[in-house]
């Protein structure tokens, strides 16, 4: 593959690389030295997940190694919600569904801009409680991690704990918490667009979306969600599966936040 389309291929530093001497983590220098066949001159972007974009060049390929220079000092996106910085930070919390639909929905809402995600055990979660373990989690993450590469994005995704609705209702105030809800007589648009543009959704004070399971709220968690201040808004005149519910959402929130910014 020739050097100049290899230079839109982004993999992800090692914790332990610097500016002065970079290197990819271990699974991506594999990848580009055996499958990529890495050439000295080639040239790629180097991500640590917290905003930092490098642009580094091949200078040496041997056997077991990559080795790799920087290219000036790299470009350093702000934390979403912060100055500068493109979007809010937007909190999305769901019940994660089964199988290849987690995978597609973590996808995507990667690639959409969410900050952070949130698996909610619903009192009507199908599956039953903790389906996160520690396999499955691990292999989200590496999902999490090639949708930043594949849609070079400075900022990973945070995968959170596994929490209850009620839990996760009470843990921290937000600046705003809309409540995905087919019975609801506001659209989450119209909500959105009403929503001022500063301050912005931070880590501190997200921007907080919750979408249930695919059996329904139940009129507890209704009245749970209301309680803590929440804005029911409605997607659409059907229902829908949890992560359409969720990427759509989530492009509706990211599009209006995005206008604004600019």
């Amino acid at each position: 593959m020739p050097a100049r389309e290899r230079s839109e291929r982004c993999f992800f530093l090692d914790p332990s690389s610097t500016p002065d001497a970079p290197r990819l983590c271990a699974e991506d220098e594999e990848h580009l030295r055996r499958v990529l066949r890495a050439e000295v001159g080639d040239r790629v972007t180097g991500l640590d997940g917290r905003g930092l974009a490098l642009e580094l060049v091949v200078t040496r390929v041997e056997r077991r190694e990559v080795a790799l220079e920087a290219v000036g000092l790299g470009a350093r996106e702000p934390e979403p919600g912060t100055e500068g910085a493109p979007l809010d930070w937007l909190e999305v919390a769901a019940p994660l569904p089964r199988g290849e639909r987690a995978e597609q929905l973590v996808d995507r809402l990667v690639q959409l801009g969410v900050a952070s995600l949130v698996p909610l055990e619903a009192e009507r979660t199908q599956g039953g409680r903790g389906e996160l373990g520690e396999g499955r989690r691990a292999r989200l993450e590496r999902l999490v991690r090639a949708a930043c590469k594949q849609s070079r994005r400075a900022w990973q995704l945070e995968l959170a704990p596994e929490t209850s609705f009620e839990r996760w209702l009470a843990e921290r105030e937000r600046r705003v918490l809309w409540c995905a809800d087919p019975r609801a007589s506001e659209t989450l648009l119209a909500a959105a667009a009403e929503l001022p543009r500063a301050p912005r959704g931070t880590r501190e004070r997200p921007l907080a979306l919750a979408v249930g399971p695919e059996g329904g709220w139940t009129d507890a968690e209704r009245d749970a969600a209301r309680a803590a201040g929440a804005r029911e808004v409605a997607l659409g005149p059907h229902v829908q599966r949890i992560e359409t519910a969720a990427e759509a959402a989530a492009a509706c929130v990211a599009q209006v936040r995005w206008l604004r910014s600019l």
